[in-house]
């Protein structure tokens, strides 16, 4: 994204969020049922994939301030009859906002990124380099993933890989971490979100931070070509401005990127 558009999404553009429950109106007038990712997996697991399966998930890169109101909109949409789930990074850790998703009964989970976190910090700067790290990343994870469930209380029973500038450039996601059942069993993971005993089931994805403000439009023309099953992946700051979370992500992403370099 350009710097011309980053600056318009993160503090000029209008509030989004009339879209957001446009989009979850339509779904709900259409007979979708509105399910979380673990949700979901046990439709699989138990064989009760039913027609119109709307797969709901939250990535909260930034403003947590901002999924509560996502929350507050799904509740009032779908209340208890559904359900969504919201994978928190590190940086974006709100154990009140976590605690009231869990009391609802949705599903909150870990955003992870410790392959990133370590070639940061290591600055390897080679494919190799960080594959020859997986192992310290694997353990980093279970470290991490462990104070998450502590220090928030969520169950995390589901994770979702976190993309970052260093996996874009290597080509290597986070999600290889989890390619080793040895460390999903430690981890207690039931299922990690782009597994593709999920993914094969779905017909069509949509994701927020390419559409932007095309998503809702394209989605409820989803919505009317008749799915079955659909799963949308939103992020709070492409749904409102929030400055102060905008600012200091951007912040910390220059930073990190400039000591990268040195």
């Amino acid at each position: 994204m350009g710097i011309k558009k980053r600056l318009y999404e993160d503090y000029l553009k209008k509030n989004r969020l009339p879209d957001y429950k446009r989009v979850l109106e339509a779904f709900y007038e259409a007979g979708y049922i509105m399910v979380g990712t673990l949700d979901f997996y046990n439709m699989i697991i138990g064989g009760r994939i039913t027609n119109k399966v709307f797969i709901n998930r939250h990535d909260i890169d930034t403003s947590p301030r901002v999924a509560r109101e996502m929350f507050e909109i799904e509740k009032e949409v779908y209340g208890h009859e559904g359900s969504a789930t919201y994978y928190f990074r590190d940086s974006t850790i709100d154990k009140r906002l976590i605690t009231d998703i869990d009391e609802f009964g949705y599903e909150t989970g870990y955003h992870y990124e410790e392959i990133a976190t370590l070639e940061k910090k290591r600055k390897t700067k080679s494919l190799n380099g960080m594959k020859e790290g997986l192992s310290e990343s694997r353990e980093l994870f279970l470290k991490d993933l462990e104070r998450f469930r502590s220090e928030t209380g969520s169950p995390s029973l589901t994770v979702a890989s976190h993309g970052d500038f260093v996996n874009v450039k290597y080509k290597l996601p986070n999600l290889e971490l989890l390619t080793d059942p040895v460390v999903r069993e430690k981890a207690g993971i039931v299922v990690e979100a782009y597994d593709n005993n999920i993914m094969q089931y779905v017909e069509v994805r949509y994701a927020d931070q390419i559409l932007l403000s095309r998503f809702a439009d394209e989605v409820i023309k989803g919505i009317s070509e008749g799915h079955n099953v659909i799963m949308t992946l939103t992020h709070p700051r492409n749904w409102k401005v929030d400055v102060v979370a905008n600012s200091k992500e951007n912040i910390a992403r220059l930073w990190q990127g400039y000591n990268y370099k040195l």
